[in-house]
């Protein structure tokens, strides 16, 4: 246990070893979940790109302990337990498993299937064990369980508000029937759905456990102290933060039909230990499925600042109960029934956490990162497989942008999406080309991706994907493509990136917004150019050797070195032109950087740049 974490700091009353070994017995008992579902699922999604969370909450329901998870999971988990709790109120027995992904019932979005199981110990309700997967499919009107295109929740696929899959142990036979008869994929989802009962289960069996060693009522006595453990350093770390109040803007890229550059506005008031995020002035409800939820709002106003906070503080409510966030029903952070909100955890919630990245900047600069990726170029391939006439589906994790960079820290590549951060999985080639009848022909990090700065953003990723048949569907649902990642205090923004369908035989592409439908036939290609992470910092304060080594590794070229870092590269060897560069550098710190890079909506050049005459561009084709 590290010093910030050290059992000196544990409340009086508690032994530090006791408060230390049931911390950490929670913290596994999430790991053994995690690893249950990881190694038990069927589909890629689950199984490979580990697209799903795990946690464990008291009976009030607090969340106790999670990890390894995925933030707009578990930091919204409780809201959804809470709607359970209520609709089921004297009728919650031991072996019962709960299941929902009612986006209007406290739950994410209709793609997020919760397994809940109460944990009764002596007869008494007194824990949860909770999962939360991504689904392959949910019987919505195109192939994909994210349909950017749908025009309201029943477009969408099936909704299921608090139901029991599971009633005292026995499988509720007619529910499990009635949910697979309205998905594709019926093996897989089934699969799933399993393992995630699997892993509830395993973790309720290993909370007994626990209880069992030390004694029910003193788990649950050492379970407020870890809550309120966490509760007082968060109130330290918050209080340490400049009191005011501080306003940040973004632009979703579009609605998902004709709509582009929406607007979200953030107001964040720091008061004491506590924080209250504000989302009014944002833009209205979207026409299409990039609409938040009230739990996807809740999250997005929460995370960025648990990575504020020392990363050793357990996350649990503790943590949360510091920081309220009001979304206005009716706009595009928080949309009003029956409006859809298929994107809901990545759009608008990615731009959401980074408007409050925007705002943190003036207060916080030395804790704020550059603009992250969000979540364009993440695509879901489907079709029927040539070899066994079966219909095959696959979301591909392989294309997502970089991490934004932070004070003296390069952001990480294949950072894939805010809401993920950094706890989703890329597939790996092999594997994509064995289970599924695509082949991918390259997979390659994008030069001149990133925002430049002291610090510069991960790179972003150029994928292409082929059909093994006569043609696939592939279904994406993104942002950040005309709306790229930022960069803060002197630092550039992302490329943004796109994709596009190419032709081989004739060379015409067809460039396709970050979120569209299009069919990819034999003998044409789709690629995706993801963007990098934002920069951080003026350029010209980066290392001229770590130029050196960036240019060696072809992340830019000679000519950005030279025009952007102002550091002057000669010979084969390419050796720092110290005299040079000292005057490139002179003449470049005359010109002001802006605090935040861009200011304004649509700033990526990205498709101009890369389209030509003959080529063709759709917005949100459906």
């Amino acid at each position: 246990m590290s010093d910030s974490q050290s059992p000196t700091n544990v409340a009086s009353g508690y032994d530090p070893v006791t408060f230390a070994v049931i911390l950490n017995r929670f913290n596994s008992i999430a790991n053994e979940m995690t690893l249950t579902l990881e190694h038990t699922a069927w589909s890629s999604t689950l199984a490979l790109a580990r697209d799903f969370s795990c946690a464990i909450y008291d009976a009030e329901p607090r969340q106790v302990a999670m990890l390894d998870a995925l933030p707009v999971h578990t930091t919204s988990l409780h809201i959804v337990l809470e709607e359970i709790v209520e609709e089921f109120e004297g009728d919650i027995a031991d072996g019962d498993v709960f299941l929902c992904n009612d986006p209007y019932r406290g739950n994410t979005h209709v793609g997020d299937l919760v397994t809940a199981m109460p944990v009764f110990l002596e007869g008494e309700l007194r824990f949860w064990t909770v999962t939360k997967g991504h689904q392959l499919d949910t019987g919505a009107f195109v192939p994909s369980s994210v349909t950017a295109s749908s025009a309201n929740i029943y477009q969408e696929g099936m909704t299921i508000p608090p139901v029991k899959i599971r009633a005292r142990g026995e499988i509720v036979a007619d529910v499990l029937s009635l949910y697979l008869a309205n998905m594709r994929y019926k093996d897989f989802l089934k699969g799933d759905l399993l393992a995630q009962l699997g892993s509830v289960e395993k973790g309720r069996d290993r909370v007994v456990e626990v209880c069992e060693e030390y004694g029910t009522d003193e788990v649950i006595r050492y379970v407020d102290e870890i809550i309120a453990y966490a509760d007082r350093r968060t109130s330290a770390e918050i209080e340490a933060f400049p009191d005011g109040t501080y306003e940040g803007e973004g632009w979703i890229d579009s609605d998902g039909f004709d709509q582009v550059d929406i607007p979200i506005k953030v107001k964040v008031e720091i008061a004491g230990d506590k924080v209250h995020v504000d989302y009014d002035g944002s833009g209205p409800q979207a026409r299409g499925g990039m609409n938040g939820t009230h739990a996807t709002s809740q999250a997005a106003g929460g995370i960025p600042f648990m990575y504020y906070i020392d990363p050793e503080i357990p996350h649990n409510y503790g943590c949360f109960r510091h920081i309220t966030v009001h979304a206005p029903k009716g706009t595009i952070c928080n949309a009003e029934f029956p409006a859809s909100t298929s994107a809901a955890t990545i759009v608008p919630s990615d731009m959401m956490h980074d408007a409050i990245n925007r705002a943190m900047v003036h207060a916080i600069p030395d804790k704020v990162a550059g603009g992250g990726p969000r979540c364009a170029n993440i695509p879901q391939f489907s079709g029927i497989d040539p070899e066994s006439g079966e219909a095959w589906g696959a979301m591909l994790f392989n294309d997502g942008g970089g991490q934004g960079a932070s004070k003296g820290t390069d952001g990480w590549p294949l950072f894939q999406t805010m809401a993920g951060f950094g706890g989703l999985k890329s597939l790996s080639v092999e594997q994509i080309e064995l289970l599924y009848p695509i082949f991918v022909e390259s997979m390659e990090i994008e030069p001149d991706s990133m925002g430049h700065g002291a610090s510069i953003g991960g790179p972003g990723v150029r994928l292409i994907v082929t059909p093994r048949g006569e043609e696939m569907d592939c279904v994406t649902y993104g942002d950040g493509c005309r709306n790229p990642p930022h960069g803060i205090l002197g630092g550039y923004p992302g490329i943004g990136g796109g994709q596009y369908v190419e032709d081989r035989d004739s060379g015409k592409r067809i460039f396709v917004s970050s979120s569209g439908n299009v069919k990819i036939r034999s003998g044409e290609a789709w690629v995706g150019v993801s963007t990098g992470g934002g920069g951080y910092g003026n350029p010209v304060d980066r290392d001229p050797e770590q130029v050196r080594v960036d240019v060696r590794n072809g992340l830019y070229g000679r000519d950005v070195a030279e025009q952007v870092y102002g550091v002057a590269l000669i010979g084969a060897e390419l050796e720092v032109d110290e005299a040079r560069t000292g005057e490139l550098r002179e003449a470049l710190d005359q010109i002001e950087r802006p605090l935040v890079d861009p200011q304004g909506p649509g700033a990526s050049t990205w498709l101009e740049e890369n389209m030509s005459d003959r080529d063709e561009y759709r917005l949100n084709p459906l």
